[in-house]
């Protein structure tokens, strides 16, 4: 039977991310649905207990990954330094330059990844630096049993919107606009879902930067994002295929989202996704 990852709904942008984010990282053998009823995530080949004491291990030095020194944030990266990075890139760091930047931005400058939301003082790739030194287990003594509980969250819910952590945009339920909320929103305290904003991080690297159209999924006029889910099984060789041709999705079992996107001053979120037909 898979592991019923019911917090993971397929509809909203940040649960089809840390979704995927999971598959990415998790064991060989691993595969990924969605429950065609409910559209939650189904994770298949891997026990409950094993996938928690996967992801406590990948996170033992996460934060010193070579991707989160490059730079605090992807805006304004110079398109030189681009590619000298890339070109001495191994495969793995690679996939992430891919993810952030293309070549074909303005004034010397790389073209940013639209899953850049984030805005103001906000930094992208600090903000993941700090939340994955958090998520740590050898951080401190005791730190083992608290990722743990974090990725137990994640995976199996309830989300309880307890972490001082921001989701980069991505989670529809931490948006505050100003004119609903009795302070300014760069003002209001934190609260978010550390383990499966970390799991979404991670999903990046299935959402290139194509050159002269944007990251993959992404309309711009209006701006919006578009992913597919699926009742079949996939692998991590798999789903790639399936990001590419998401109007395959009915074929497998699934849907396709869009989520379109709103502003609260200079920071950007996803609204929650609706079908497209």
């Amino acid at each position: 039977m898979p592991l019923e990852l019911n917090p993971m709904q397929g509809h909203v942008p940040v649960g089809f991310m840390a979704a995927a984010g999971l598959l990415r990282v998790a064991p060989q053998g691993a595969r990924l649905s969605w429950n065609p009823t409910s559209q939650t995530a189904e994770l298949h080949g891997v026990e409950r207990e094993a996938i928690l004491d996967h992801l406590v291990a990948h996170m033992a030095g996460r934060h010193q990954s070579p991707e989160l020194q490059i730079a605090d944030d992807v805006r304004k990266f110079d398109v030189e330094a681009f590619r000298a990075q890339y070109d001495a890139a191994d495969e793995s760091l690679a996939e992430w330059l891919r993810a952030w930047w293309r070549e074909d931005g303005k004034d010397g400058k790389a073209e940013t990844t639209d899953l850049c939301l984030t805005g103001g003082p906000q930094r992208m790739i600090k903000m993941a630096r700090e939340l994955a030194q958090d998520l740590d287990p050898t951080r401190k003594k005791g730190a083992e049993k608290a990722v743990r509980a974090k990725f137990e969250e994640a995976l199996f819910g309830p989300w309880r919107y307890a972490d001082a952590r921001a989701s980069w945009g991505w989670d529809p339920a931490t948006y505050r606009p100003g004119a609903l909320t009795s302070d300014a929103p760069t003002s209001m305290k934190l609260a978010g879902v550390a383990g499966a904003y970390w799991l979404a991080w991670e999903s990046q690297p299935l959402f290139p930067c194509l050159h002269g159209q944007g990251t993959l999924g992404f309309e711009h006029r209006p701006r919006a994002w578009t992913w597919p889910t699926w009742a079949e099984p996939l692998d991590i060789h798999a789903v790639p295929a399936l990001l590419r041709q998401p109007q395959e999705a009915p074929a497998l079992g699934g849907k396709r989202y869009r989520s379109g996107i709103v502003f609260a001053g200079q920071i950007q979120w996803f609204e929650p996704g609706m079908v497209v037909g």
